[in-house]
């Protein structure tokens, strides 16, 4: 396991799952609150239902592992990584059908990278490529704890934008962390 930590780029990997998850799971813990209160005022049943967006992954993540194949994975998981900050900075928009286009883009975006850097992490690791998958796992779910309760401070604070802010935050440090750890050269 500490060969796994001692590895630059898979270090960066396991930061990048803890944003990503983070900030993904912080959308969806806080945007149900938005969409219950006006102008939107859904019923929960309805708000239930943007969980369907999760569809989106059976789409964009066999999609992203076909375009790695390709293009290498460095590059797809940035351009998903891009995709989910766009459609998060959508859901901003006041339309409701803006909004929900919005989450969807960006759990697309989010499964597409998710599934290239779980990938990479078990493909990356020398040895030991269990404890890797072990180390990006528990990176993944310990953003999904820490950062998805942390999320409801923003909300808390300045309400929807307050939560597209500090994920924007997380999702463009997890942009910083790839190229200053996992970086094209050294691993693409």
């Amino acid at each position: 396991m500490l060969t796994n930590l001692q590895d630059r780029a898979l270090l960066g990997l396991y930061l990048v799952a803890f944003l990503l998850m983070g900030g993904f799971v912080a959308v969806y813990n806080y945007l149900a609150f938005r969409l219950v209160a006006a102008p939107y005022l859904l019923p929960a049943w309805a708000v239930g239902l943007v969980f369907l967006a999760y569809l989106a992954g059976t789409v964009s993540a066999p999609r992203a592992g076909a375009l790695a194949a390709r293009h290498g994975r460095y590059a797809v998981l940035v351009a998903s990584v891009l995709v989910m900050l766009a459609g998060l900075l959508v859901t901003l928009g006041g339309p409701l059908w803006l909004v929900l286009l919005g989450l969807l883009v960006m759990t697309a975006g989010f499964f597409g990278a998710h599934s290239v850097a779980s990938g990479w992490a078990g493909a990356r690791a020398v040895t030991a490529r269990a404890q890797s998958t072990g180390l990006y796992n528990l990176s993944y779910y310990g953003g999904s704890s820490l950062l998805g309760w942390a999320g409801g401070l923003a909300f808390e604070a300045r309400g929807w934008t307050g939560v597209v802010g500090f994920v924007a935050v997380s999702v463009v440090l997890s942009l910083v962390v790839l190229r200053l750890l996992v970086g094209r050269p050294a691993v693409a």
